[in-house]
């Protein structure tokens, strides 16, 4: 495809030189032009480059370090923390389901309306008052714990949907759970059976696995949208007034904290003792940060090109993450070097999934994009319908993703689709997988499982949201991110942000 948006190569060398430590001329001003603000708000990122982005440092073959540090607390019936696993790579060693079956759908709250199509394209919604489960689940020992906008945290029977308990917050879940020490759940726990949380109330809790009792609270410094992440007895998280925090999972106490700039929406990735978070500037520009896990001192920073809100995902020797520049980054995980980047058709908030030397991702243009871990090459791409805020789970050859069209799709890692399956709202939640199941909340206010014992379920053809979209044709090679989908993207984008903001209307 050809680059038809000039700012949007500008603003990606800009970046390569900052990363290199050199100037390219006639750049200095396009991050903070109104031209480039407009646009991005708007959706209309540039086409995807054909190459890799100049002056790519290293083949993957010539890097060094791995995951060998990280304890992989997945299991074939469990996944206790957003993305899985510490260093955030999204991958489940059990089979999901090949069928668009939907098992069971729990309702948080009050549930909304079901929407009604608009002018505009999309964006209204089901956020009328309503509940939302955006949060992604975490599951263990036969039940899956997500959040909801009723500000509440959910325990659910994973076999019938039936709820065991829920704990009530003084503000939005949009936070992802973390369990730690139960059955099925291999991870070292320093308090056996504890799920941990953040809130919009500005609190990070520790709540009783069985019970739903609280154990601890931590007082933050502002909304918790990030993840808690658990590693080797310690909580990593960030607030949305810029702090990055360590907090003793056993205790609730503080163990460092570290304002980094002005927001972390990023849930922290954590490997080999560093912890990698991505980070907004008051110039609406971003960076990945490496910190000392035991101290918060940082190791390195790399300065990306728009905010980074994604979370980093680190596979060997690694770190891999997009901004709202619509560009994914390699950079080395130990020196903070750039390796290659790539532009893409819109705000990058999926985290990517990589595995067999590919990276995953899904993008605000209503992409789900392949590309060659090492060098950035392109593999092939996916329509997803709609904007893809949503982070991607991978089992067993099978990519699970849902889009801003409101369903979760199954998708083989030659690109196929293998089912849709529509729910009555926006999919902001990221799918988790576990024991031939997958689940995942709407916003809609109900968290899904989808399974092949499951009853009643009914596959969508894959083109036509269930959210108050409209069928867009993007056949003509202009491709997603212009004409009417570049609209709904735009608005997309905008829903997102205020929701993970705290304003769920």
């Amino acid at each position: 495809m050809a680059d038809t948006q000039r700012w949007r190569r500008r603003t990606l060398l800009r970046g390569v030189g900052a990363a290199l430590g050199v100037a390219v001329p006639g750049v200095a001003n396009a991050t903070t032009s109104d031209g480039r603000d407009d646009a991005r708000d708007a959706g209309s990122s540039g086409h995807l480059v054909d190459h890799p982005v100049d002056h790519r440092l290293r083949s993957g073959a010539e890097r060094t370090g791995s995951n060998a540090a990280v304890a992989t607390d997945v299991s074939a019936s469990a996944w206790p923390q957003f993305h899985a696993d510490a260093a955030k790579r999204g991958r489940s060693p059990a089979s999901g389901p090949t069928e668009a079956r939907q098992a069971w759908a729990f309702p948080t709250g009050a549930v909304p309306a079901t929407p009604t199509p608009t002018q505009s394209g999309g964006d209204t919604a089901t956020d009328d008052g309503g509940a939302q489960v955006a949060s992604s689940p975490a599951v263990a020992d036969g039940t899956v714990y997500a959040g909801s906008t009723d500000g509440s945290l959910y325990a659910v029977d994973a076999a019938s949907g039936d709820e065991a308990w829920s704990f009530e917050t003084g503000g939005q879940v949009l936070s992802s759970p973390t369990v730690v020490g139960v059955a099925g759940e291999s991870g070292g726990a320093a308090d056996d059976g504890t799920v941990y949380v953040g809130s919009h109330d500005g609190f990070l809790y520790a709540v009783d696995a069985t019970g739903g009792d609280e154990i601890w609270s931590f007082e933050t410094d502002g909304n918790v949208f990030s993840s808690p992440t658990y590693a080797d007895g310690t909580l990593y998280v960030g607030s949305q007034a810029g702090t990055c925090y360590a907090v003793d999972a056993a205790s609730g106490d503080e163990v460092w904290s570290e304002s980094l700039d002005e927001r972390i929406d990023s849930t922290p990735a954590v490997v080999d003792g560093t912890v990698y978070v991505g980070v907004w500037h008051d110039d609406r520009t971003g960076s990945v940060r490496a910190l000392d896990a035991e101290t918060g001192d940082e190791n390195w920073s790399f300065p990306a090109q728009g905010e980074v809100p994604a979370t980093p995902a680190v596979v060997d020797g690694t770190v891999y993450v997009g901004d709202y520049a619509s560009v994914v980054y390699a950079v080395d995980a130990e020196s903070g070097d750039f390796d290659w980047g790539r532009e893409i058709d819109g705000l990058a908030l999926s985290s990517p999934v990589v595995d067999g030397g590919i990276l995953y991702v899904g993008t605000q243009g209503g992409t789900l994009w392949a590309f060659d871990a090492a060098n950035g090459d392109l593999e092939w791409s996916f329509d997803a319908g709609g904007p893809v805020y949503s982070s991607p789970a991978l089992a067993d050859g099978v990519i699970y993703v849902g889009s801003y069209d409101g369903n979760l799709y199954a998708v083989d890692t030659d690109g196929e689709e293998v089912f849709a399956l529509g729910t009555e709202g926006r999919v902001y939640s990221s799918p988790a997988v576990v024991d031939g199941t997958a689940y995942v909340g709407s916003a809609d206010g109900r968290l899904y499982a989808v399974g092949a014992g499951g009853e009643g379920g009914t596959p969508t053809d894959g083109g036509t949201p269930t959210d108050g979209g409209t069928d867009t044709d993007t056949s003509s090679g202009s491709g997603p991110g212009f004409g009417v989908l570049a609209g709904a993207a735009g608005l997309g984008a905008v829903a997102w942000r205020r929701l993970r903001s705290g304003d769920a209307e």
